[in-house]
């Protein structure tokens, strides 16, 4: 399926994942019968047991997200590689709780040692990367959570920052000043988003739809569901049939979906 912008909507994606983390223990801490130990016991366990893999998940996506090769995967893809890296994290640390509470025999060579890891391996890895998968999976497919209010929501506090104080930058704003510089091109990443200026490239928490309200000042265009491009940055335009891609001066290429590459071919003056 094509990229999409993920954004959840009117819910943090830190809170949405770690109150995930929260219900999954307090599920597995009722029902789980495998340590024999008091529901108080078992909810710390499990707290652990939940909330370490979500974080190590969440800190391999952003820090795989810093890759060239990452982001050229669709989402599933990605998903299931930071899941993979974030559940394989994980696994010293819920060997250790077995051996622990002796669940598993103490290693005393190396061949036992990897034979006590691949069991853990087996047992740890695919549960954690289904639930990742699973988790995920609404914002894949473009579900958002709107809760009405009468407080302006993130996007239209953006918007009004740019209103009331045309002479400042937003977006530029959400960037480390050593960051700040000629905005080249906007790119989503599930829930974050990548900001390339002239003066590198930083990953902020934001979607891509909010981002192109506060570059309304700058002459672009969205080529792609995932991409925005300034003007200024676009070498050539490539075409090749039905398809086609911009060239940056940089030497980078963005894909043109199908039904705009119409659009995007007059905007380039092609």
């Amino acid at each position: 399926m094509n990229e999409q912008t993920f954004g959840f909507g009117d819910i943090s994606p830190i809170r949405y994942f770690f109150a995930i983390a929260l219900v999954l223990a307090l599920l597995f801490a009722l029902i789980d019968s495998n340590y024999n130990l008091p529901f108080y016991l078992q909810l710390p366990l499990w707290l652990y047991q939940s909330f370490v893999p979500m974080t190590f998940m969440l800190l391999s996506h952003k820090g795989l997200a810093h890759f060239a090769g990452f982001n050229t995967l669709n989402p599933w893809l990605k998903l299931l590689l930071s899941g993979l890296v974030g559940a394989i994290c994980f696994v010293p640390l819920a060997l250790g709780i077995d051996l622990l509470l002796k669940l598993e025999a103490v290693p005393t060579n190396l061949p036992s040692l990897g034979q006590a890891l691949g069991h853990e391996i087996s047992g740890v890895v695919p549960p954690v990367v289904l639930c990742w998968l699973a988790i995920n999976t609404p914002w894949v497919l473009g579900f958002k959570i709107v809760i009405p209010s009468t407080k302006p929501s993130p996007a239209n506090s953006l918007q009004d920052e740019v209103l009331t104080n045309s002479q400042s930058d937003a977006l530029q704003a959400l960037l480390p000043k050593a960051k700040q510089g000629e905005l080249l091109y906007l790119k989503s990443e599930l829930h974050y988003l990548l900001v390339v200026t002239s003066a590198g490239q930083t990953l902020i928490l934001a979607n891509l739809k909010d981002a192109i309200v506060l570059c309304a000042h700058i002459e672009g265009i969205q080529p792609h569901r995932s991409y925005w491009v300034s003007k200024t940055a676009i070498k050539t335009l490539r075409k090749a049939g039905r398809e086609g891609v911009l060239i940056l001066h940089n030497g980078l290429e963005i894909p043109i979906s199908r039904h705009k590459l119409s659009q995007v071919t007059a905007f380039c003056g092609d």
